[in-house]
């Protein structure tokens, strides 16, 4: 395979800098822009030592604002030069599919939420300006503004149908963003799924020697529709679920802990419900720290528990995967099948019954988390690693690029 120029726009949840790396390990020159503050999606958050003097294939264009989006106004010139300057293929995230009319070259897009539900959503217009003054939506520069948002989001959404693949979960794991996809027109084959896994940064770690099984919901805590309606079917992680079914194992005889992050728009809903379940002794909360170490937290606890609702097994799980830890979860593998050959490890709940049931067999049975954790790693390195995901995504786009010149390259 030649060496391709790849340029790189957004940096969601650190994801796209996994898949960066990966592409750099196979021998292509990458160059990411960033465009968050917050630490979340920059690289210092995996890098901390990259704050401030980022290695020179990353370019910080961070500055640019919703206006300058909106408006196209000259902020947006930085980046476009790195999207089109000495590049063969783009891959654009986040607000990135509205740059796709500034290209010179094919793109690929990866959504990882907001960038589809939101940005590319025309609803999202209402929601933008519903606490607008009746006066000033009404107003010139009102309507003006509104036209540009509108705009905006046909720009996305062009961006997202011009791509020659879009990355998203596969069909039926999300279904209300594949009814978005469907609307904008993406057909099914021209989507494809990346999930990457950190084998990069992250070793196997040998299992804790706890005296007692503590179990570490990764997640956050989100699990009630009818308050956060603004929230997609992505969002939504169970964790109902999982406190019904720890407090059933609680009671029947369960010896262990269940350590959740104090982060998620239900909070405060999920507190009075460990108090109403009368677990609230056996129940730890994590206070905000960053991803080192949380990592810490996945390699202390026996068993680590994703989502148990609408979603499906995330960061939480790959980073999981990684580390050589088990994982709980709904995992999908009905659906997750159609994508790889071998289904998901780890232990399948959807119910608190099921919950119960898992946690009793692995108190009672130690080695079977310990088995679960090896096959998790050995999955995430055959399947999920940065390296062997990008190789599928350039063996995919090579099937399906229509410009004849990038097609040399493969």
């Amino acid at each position: 395979m030649t060496q391709l120029s790849i340029a790189i726009f957004g940096n969601t949840n650190n994801y796209p800098l996994l898949l960066a790396q990966g592409l750099k390990l196979l021998g292509h020159n990458v160059r990411l822009v960033i465009n968050r503050k917050e630490l979340l999606h920059r690289p210092e958050a995996r890098y901390h030592e990259w704050a401030g003097a980022y290695p020179d294939w990353i370019i910080d264009c961070s500055d640019l604002s919703d206006v300058d989006l909106a408006f196209e106004t000259p902020a947006l010139d930085r980046a476009i030069h790195h999207l089109t300057h000495n590049v063969d293929l783009v891959v654009l995230n986040d607000v990135g599919p509205a740059f796709a009319s500034y290209l010179c070259t094919p793109h690929v897009v990866v959504l990882t939420g907001s960038d589809l539900s939101y940005y590319a959503n025309y609803d999202s217009l209402q929601f933008r300006t519903s606490m607008w003054d009746p006066g000033f939506k009404r107003s010139l520069e009102g309507r003006r503004y509104i036209r540009k948002m509108a705009d905006f989001v046909s720009r996305q959404r062009d961006g997202i149908l011009g791509a020659e693949l879009v990355c998203y979960g596969q069909r039926g794991l999300v279904p209300s963003g594949d009814q978005q996809l469907d609307d904008i027109g993406v057909a099914d084959a021209h989507r494809f799924m990346l999930h990457l896994s950190n084998t990069i940064d992250l070793q196997p770690q040998a299992m804790p020697k706890n005296d007692k099984l503590i179990v570490l919901c990764g997640s956050r805590v989100v699990f009630r529709p009818e308050a956060n309606r603004a929230l997609s079917a992505m969002d939504f992680k169970g964790t109902d679920v999982l406190l019904k079914g720890f407090a059933l194992y609680c009671k029947s005889g369960g010896k262990g802990e269940l350590r959740l992050p104090r982060k998620g728009q239900d909070l405060e809903a999920a507190i009075a419900l460990v108090n109403e379940l009368g677990v609230f002794d056996r129940v730890s909360w994590l206070g905000e720290m960053s991803l080192a170490q949380f990592y810490q937290e996945m390699i202390a606890a026996d068993l680590i528990c994703d989502q148990f609702g609408t979603s499906f097994p995330g960061m939480v799980t790959t980073d999981a995967y990684a580390l050589g830890r088990p994982v709980m979860a709904n995992l999908r593998n009905e659906i997750f099948s159609e994508r790889f050959s071998e289904p998901l490890p780890g232990l399948n709940a959807t119910t608190p019954e099921e919950i119960e049931r898992h946690l009793h067999i692995l108190e009672a049975n130690p080695a079977v988390l310990e088995d679960i954790g090896v096959k998790s790693r050995l999955y995430a390195e055959k399947y999920l690693s940065p390296e062997s995901m990008a190789k599928q995504l350039l063996e995919a786009l090579s099937k399906q690029c229509s410009d004849t010149i990038l097609r040399h390259h493969f």
